[in-house]
């Protein structure tokens, strides 16, 4: 049987085809999350390998966070304009050659410039997931269909640096790339057998220039300023200009946006009060996923003297939960609102960090990790109805901008959170007199102080997740944009 035959056996409008369009796109956002987490344990390995700096080496993360992270948005808009199949496809490609070109590196330079071609292509095929699920499959299974997408994005973030420590421990750090291209590949086949084509208008509005320039150096600069942050020894006056000049170039984008005839963010997206809420609680809850998720491990091995392997292993275990947890809260909200489902989870999360604020030096392993289940698995139970809340919003013409939108803030969400959270750790530390001199924080600390520090993180989730409660509240309902079985008249099959 050849490979054309084996891919064009499913039902061309049954559940079968449905579970396999959200299984390519599914595979595409467990690779693009775990690609921005599975260098970080190879990279010191990377940098003995090319004998660079810690600084040098550093770029291999920042250069592919940094990149997709930019241009999200505009691959979201260039979805609407090419049609989603094709840019899914493209970024399957794109990514692909990245990291075959990853794999086979010869020098630093190399590596940085393959992670950004990477970069690129994942940019085009995460800005398009929800889009397509929104577009392609029925109502009652979106909620559903997002919770896969979003908890395996969550999955792969999560589990990239166990899966990196194990191929370079027991292979070469130039396998944690050449991984990706047997599931690209499956996700490549299909995605073109599987997912429609999109009947699109003949002549699309130009789309310009000066929008996504000013857009992509606001962000670029924004976010270049939140993670050197993170790096010990950068000048204050670098981030004071990096933060300066991204804010700038943010009042300029802005200005430019409501006098364009064709802006990079549809109107119709802005003027939706609804979407700017669940836009807004999706960046805070994953800016707090992201904290979280950064400090944990470090509570674990600095504060309760746990091994690395250990702390790995607890960290896995509320990760793995959240790939079921996720769909059946999705499926929730199918039945009975996203609005419910999703005050509902973040309730729960709240309840967590409540308990996390009861933490002591001898509080036992076995609360921390109730307490860990109860707060991770109910944020990545938040996601997927939020996605369909947000994507719901979307009328006709701005879904893949729409989504282009939500996937930049999940992005932006991730490098922002962990400085919010490290900045609120440090302040509370240096409130107790620790001095700020320039040198690691952590080794200065005992226990009992680094609990004081943990202790303000949980109290200001908690109140993050009742601002996001009240917003929930104010948010509105509105009805699926495709309820049947069927995929809408206006796409077409590949024969």
């Amino acid at each position: 049987m050849g490979i054309s035959r084996f891919f064009s056996r499913a039902d061309p409008t049954g559940i079968t085809r449905q579970r396999l369009i959200l299984a390519s796109v599914s595979l595409a956002s467990l690779l693009g999350a775990l690609d921005m987490s599975i260098v970080n344990i190879a990279n010191p390995a990377i940098i003995k390998s090319f004998q660079v700096s810690i600084g040098m080496g550093s770029l291999v993360i920042l250069s592919y966070i940094l990149t997709i992270s930019v241009l999200i948005l505009l691959m979201g808009k260039l979805g609407d304009r090419i049609g989603f199949r094709s840019l899914l496809l493209y970024g399957f490609v794109v990514f692909g050659i990245g990291s075959f070109l990853c794999g086979i590196a010869p020098c630093i330079g190399w590596l940085i410039g393959a992670r950004i071609l990477q970069a690129i292509g994942a940019a085009m095929f995460s800005s398009i997931g929800p889009a397509v699920i929104t577009e392609f499959l029925p109502g009652h299974e979106r909620g559903k269909s997002l919770g896969y997408l979003i908890s395996l994005s969550a999955v792969g973030f999560a589990l990239g640096p166990g899966i990196g420590g194990f191929i370079t421990m027991y292979a070469d750090w130039h396998w944690i790339f050449f991984i990706n291209l047997p599931i690209i590949a499956i996700a490549f086949l299909l995605g073109y057998y599987y997912i429609p084509r999109q009947i699109l208008p003949a002549v699309p509005t130009p789309l310009g220039w000066v929008g996504p320039v000013t857009f992509i150096i606001a962000l670029l600069c924004l976010l270049l300023a939140f993670s050197l942050y993170q790096v010990p020894g950068t000048p204050d006056l670098v981030l004071l200009l990096l933060l300066l000049t991204g804010v700038l170039f943010g009042i300029l984008f802005w200005q430019y946006e409501k006098r364009s005839k064709n802006p990079l963010i549809s109107p119709a997206l802005i003027k939706s009060r609804d979407f700017r809420a669940g836009i807004l609680s999706c960046l805070i809850i994953t800016m707090l996923f992201s904290g979280i998720t950064y400090l944990m491990p470090l509570y674990l091995v600095n504060s309760r003297h746990l091994d690395q392997f250990t702390a790995g292993l607890i960290m896995m275990v509320p990760a793995l939960f959240s790939i079921f947890i996720a769909p059946v809260a999705g499926s929730l909200a199918d039945r009975h609102g996203t609005v419910l489902i999703s005050t509902i989870a973040i309730g729960l999360t709240a309840a967590g960090f409540l308990i996390f604020t009861m933490f002591d030096p001898w509080t036992v392993v076995f609360v921390i990790v109730i307490g860990m289940l109860l707060t991770r698995v109910s944020t990545a139970a938040f996601f997927g109805p939020n996605g369909k809340l947000i994507m719901n919003h979307c009328r006709e013409g701005t879904v893949g901008n729409g989504s282009g939108v939500m996937m930049t803030v999940r992005h932006v969400g991730l490098v922002m959170g962990i400085a919010l959270f490290q900045s609120i750790f440090a302040l509370r530390m240096y409130a107790m007199g620790v001095p700020r001199d320039g040198t690691p924080l952590v080794p200065k600390l005992t226990p009992a102080m680094s609990e004081l520090g943990y202790q303000a993180v949980y109290i200001t989730s908690f109140i993050l997740c009742v601002i996001v409660i009240l917003i929930l509240r104010r948010t509105k309902e509105v009805p699926d944009l495709i309820e049947d079985e069927e995929v809408p008249e206006a796409v077409k099959f590949p024969e």
